[in-house]
This record gives structure tokens, C-alpha cells and sequence, in this order.
């Protein structure tokens, strides 16, 4: 283990926080850029963190106008991790479920978080950096998997149904 490895347990406890579930917190806004974020998330993703756990972590406590900020998160970091313009992408992700989402962002983390190894050259002292790097990722496939799985699970899906989704998304809370 590197100097400043963490574990799963130690990250789970620092991401259920608002610093990463409220995007209209004063937390949010002044602990870490979105891509500190990004890279805090993608490092326990690569870990093998589960992020519905630490969601639903930071949400069995929190009142509803807190819960309600989550999905929008979620949103933001999925838009942030895309390197390239997608048609119609708000839309895509707004049409996915719960856990769609989640699946949706935790991949696009694993592809787009990539790890250095630094160390100082007098000692053998060697740290792990974890990084937005979303260069050569091919999102639009990422995307297109999830939706696919999405219509083999849902066949007979009504175009209601996925209003009433969409209407969620923005407006209330999945947690």
C-alpha cells in the first residue's frame, strides 16, 4: 500500500457528505472543484466501492430538500465526465432510472478516472494521484449499453411511463 491509500471504508465515510450529494450547499460549493470530486468518486469506484451504497448512506438522514439534490448530481458529474458533445444527452439521461444512473455514472468513473504513481526521487516514498482523464473514452457506447439493457428489461414501456421518469428526475426525490 501506497502512503496515502485509503480504504473503501474510509472513502464511503468522506463521500456521504454533502460536499458530493448537494449541489446547492455552501459544502458543494467551497470544499473541492467538480473534478476533485470526480476524482475522489472514481478512485472508490476503482476500489470496488459501491456508489448506491454511499448515496443511500448519505440520504437515510437527510430531510427531503436535501435528498432531492442527489439525482442532480448525479447529472452534473455524468455531463462533466463526457469529453465530447452527445445529441440529445440531457434527454438520455433523464430518461433512465434509479439505478440506471448510478450504473451510468460508476462506469463512466471507471473509464474516466485514471490513477499516477508519484513519488519523491531522494526516497522510496510512492503516493497514488487520481485524475480526470476522459480522453479516449467512448461514452456515447457507455450510453447506449445501458439504454439498450433499459429496453430488453422494459420491452413494453409506454411513453407515460417515461414522462413520468423524466418529470421525477427534475422535480422530486429518488431517495
Amino acid at each position: 500500500m501506497y502512503n496515502n491509500e485509503r480504504t473503501i471504508e474510509d472513502l464511503e465515510g468522506d463521500l456521504a457528505n454533502r460536499e458530493f450529494w448537494d449541489d446547492i450547499s455552501g459544502e458543494w460549493q467551497m470544499y473541492s472543484r467538480i473534478e476533485k470530486k470526480l476524482s475522489k468518486l472514481g478512485e472508490f469506484v476503482h476500489k470496488g466501492g459501491d456508489l448506491n451504497r454511499v448515496i443511500a448512506l448519505y440520504a437515510e438522514n437527510r430531510e427531503y430538500t436535501y435528498r432531492v439534490t442527489i439525482q442532480h448530481c448525479i447529472h452534473r458529474y455524468i455531463v462533466a465526465l463526457i469529453p465530447k458533445k452527445i445529441p440529445d444527452l440531457m434527454l438520455r439521461v433523464y430518461k433512465l432510472e434509479k439505478g440506471e444512473a448510478v450504473k451510468l455514472l460508476t462506469e463512466l468513473l471507471k473509464e474516466g478516472i485514471s490513477t499516477n504513481y508519484v513519488g519523491n526521487i531522494y526516497s522510496s516514498d510512492y503516493h497514488r494521484i487520481w485524475k480526470l482523464d476522459n480522453r479516449g473514452m467512448d461514452a456515447e457506447s457507455i450510453i447506449a449499453s445501458i439504454e439498450e439493457e433499459h429496453r430488453q428489461t422494459h420491452p413494453d414501456e409506454t411513453i407515460e411511463e417515461v414522462k413520468e421518469r423524466v418529470h421525477k428526475w427534475i422535480s422530486d426525490s429518488w431517495w
